[in-house]
């Protein structure tokens, strides 16, 4: 007890050499350490020459304490627990330098017993202290990133200075430009709201690869923040039941409250058979629902979102074969309109389903289509 200073300085320096993750330490965090090691060599020898065969429960609550605050500085468990084990060790060796020639036999049985249940009872409580903190810490976090894509949603602190700070604050690299998916479960409104653990599992069976994902739910729907390579697999996942969604373009960071409004307000009024036989919904279904419904958006979106690359003067006959095909009703009757053969209007109306993703004879695509060469020039 009177070299006390000494062996905890050396034991230090053994837990310093041996643990990486303990050289780095420096100033207080160093501080803190030694007077660890000064406390635990102090109630180990106190302990064993009081015949003591374990730590009492005040020592197990301090030493879940330490975990606590080991997890709050970011320090892993194993690295903890490593240097503490490191340490043991090399406080039984400086025990025996300093006094082997005074021990008998029942002393050092005594310590190797009280050395062996406390190393036990300091894993078992730096890991409890550590793990709850951990898990709790992992919710916070959680929880930030989803008050994150809330207030993207809603538009709030949606500036790309504002973006930027809050994703180094959280340490995150959200993509951007982002997919956004808004979906539920079943057809229609959503009876039950969706829970947060929906969006987990839902973003777990994405299996997003891209940057940083983002989950929350708003309005009983599960919305997800996604890289533009995960849209694929976002739309593989919500092509039929359980889940019916809309999955939007790529888009800016600063534009996911337009684009949130427009996937949400699509899935509340686009009827059961818009699903049927495809995937989820699209930006020209959310167009054309938007526009009947009285949304923001304006004719000359609808018809840019939904044709798309027939506006161009190179594909004119193929958005004039469509407006003949809807006009006539009938391929044939169309082909004979246009003194074509059927034939060639049938591989025009397979390249408009093919530039467009809307396949002409399908009621929902159609409608789709039909609606947008209704307000076309």
């Amino acid at each position: 007890m009177r070299d006390r200073a000494g062996l905890v300085a050396r034991i230090v320096a053994e837990v310093h050499a041996e643990v990486p993750a303990y050289r780095a330490l420096h100033g207080p965090q160093l501080a803190e350490v030694r007077a660890i090691t000064g406390w635990l060599v102090s109630r180990s020898l106190e302990l064993w020459a009081a015949g003591a065969t374990y730590l009492p429960s005040e020592d197990v609550e301090r030493l879940r304490d330490i975990g606590r605050s080991r997890a709050a500085d970011g320090r892993s468990i194993d690295a903890v627990i490593r240097a503490h084990r490191v340490g043991s060790v090399a406080a039984v060796r400086l025990v025996s330098e300093l006094a082997a020639d005074r021990l008998d036999a029942t002393d050092v049985f005594a310590l190797g017993e009280l050395w062996l249940t406390s190393i036990d009872q300091i894993s078992e409580s730096l890991s409890a202290g550590h793990a709850e903190v951990a898990h709790r810490l992992d919710i916070d976090l959680e929880r930030a990133r989803r008050a994150f894509l809330d207030d993207l949603l809603i538009g709030r602190q949606a500036s790309r200075g504002a973006i930027r700070d809050r994703a180094r604050t959280l340490g995150i690299t959200p993509p951007d430009p982002a997919v956004l998916v808004v979906s539920h479960s079943g057809g229609g409104p959503p009876e039950v709201p969706a829970t947060v653990a929906d969006g987990r599992r839902l973003l777990e069976r994405v299996g997003a690869v891209g940057t940083d994902p983002l989950s929350t739910t708003r309005a009983g729907r599960v919305v997800l923040l996604l890289s533009p390579e995960d849209a694929e697999r976002a739309s593989t996942v919500l092509d039929g039941d359980p889940w019916r969604g809309c999955v939007l373009a790529p888009r800016a960071l600063t534009d996911m409250s337009a684009a949130y409004r427009l996937a949400d307000d699509a899935l509340e009024t686009a009827p059961l058979h818009a699903f049927v036989g495809r995937g989820p919904l699209g930006d020209a279904d959310a167009c054309v629902l938007a526009l009947l419904n009285g949304g923001p958006v304006t004719p000359a979106v609808v018809r840019r979102t939904v044709l798309g690359p027939l506006l161009s003067e190179d594909n004119a006959h193929l958005l004039r074969t469509l407006r003949t095909y809807f006009r006539e009703g009938a391929a044939t009757t169309a082909a004979d309109a246009l003194r074509v053969h059927a034939q060639t209007l049938r591989y025009r109306l397979r390249r408009v389903r093919e530039l467009t993703g809307h396949d002409p004879h399908r009621p929902w695509p159609r409608f789709i289509l039909e609606t947008a060469c209704a307000i076309a020039p």
